[in-house]
């Protein structure tokens, strides 16, 4: 299978995974922290299998151990973040939304990793910004309701840690180090709310277990498809971008399997600003 082949099965399989996300938390009584529990450790174990079955490399994480620190804190407080603005936000809405993190990754390169702005990446932001404007318009007045701001907090946490795995993953097998990315935010939650564990009666029913298990398996495909696909020759570059479609993609499967078709037209513009600005940012 070509790398190309492989990071559209990415694509397609994240924005299935948005969709069902979505989908487990229209409910307003589901319980955020025991979805995050599970979807993070479920996903450490089935990226974890596949990369011992490709020479599982335990990175360092006692040498860098603030850094892991932080992708454990970090990635910790966005999946809870996440999964509970999805309890009230669209799915389409919370994919534009969520690419905003973006724009953190910048702050926190041009701070710590010493980058620069150009002409580009000053358009992309100010597209990526434009496309957050234009999707949270109600009755044309700019507004963000609770799950909206959820959102943004997820894409802080997210757009932080992002930064921080480039980082780490100067020194760490890559699919071994995203195997531990999922584990130990996973550990987090459960040492935070140990009863969790008590609250978990929804995983019981075979419903939820089956869509559950379809979210973490979409999930971690996604996840080690865009590793195989830079193994067999697709470069960085070329997988960030294609990777950017996910956005324009979630929101025509949230309008034809969602029914997601409020504001549809501006929710396209706003799709196809944030993928350009994202791709300006590359």
């Amino acid at each position: 299978m070509s790398w190309l082949t492989l990071s559209i099965i990415s694509v397609v399989t994240l924005a299935a995974a948005n969709l069902l996300q979505r989908i487990l938390m229209k409910d307003e009584a589901s319980n955020a922290v025991a979805y995050s529990l599970v979807f993070q450790l479920t996903c450490a174990l089935l990226v974890g299998l596949f990369a011992l079955t490709q020479g599982f490399v335990l990175p360092p994480i006692q040498k860098l151990s603030l850094n892991f620190t932080l992708t454990t804190i970090l990635y910790a407080a966005g999946s809870l973040l996440l999964f509970r603005a999805l309890q009230t936000t669209e799915a389409s809405k919370t994919t534009v939304l969520k690419s905003s993190s973006t724009l953190w990754t910048i702050v926190v390169a041009l701070i710590f990793l010493g980058e620069s702005l150009d002409i580009l990446k000053i358009a992309g932001i100010g597209l990526i910004l434009g496309s957050i404007v234009l999707v949270s318009l109600k009755k044309d007045i700019f507004s963000f309701n609770r799950g909206d701001l959820y959102i943004l907090g997820t894409a802080l946490c997210y757009g932080i840690a992002f930064a921080n795995d480039a980082f780490i993953l100067r020194q760490s097998d890559a699919l071994s180090y995203t195997a531990i990315a999922f584990f130990l935010p996973g550990l987090l939650i459960l040492a935070i709310k140990p009863r969790t564990v008590k609250d978990m009666g929804a995983f019981l029913k075979p419903w939820v277990q089956l869509r559950m298990l379809a979210l973490t398996t979409l999930y971690s495909t996604s996840a080690i498809t865009v590793y195989l696909a830079y193994q067999r020759g697709g470069t960085a570059s070329q997988l960030a971008s294609i990777s950017q479609s996910v956005v324009i993609l979630t929101v025509l499967l949230a309008a034809i399997f969602l029914g997601e078709r409020e504001h549809l037209g501006r929710k396209f513009i706003a799709a196809a600003l944030t993928t350009l600005g994202v791709l300006l940012l590359r």
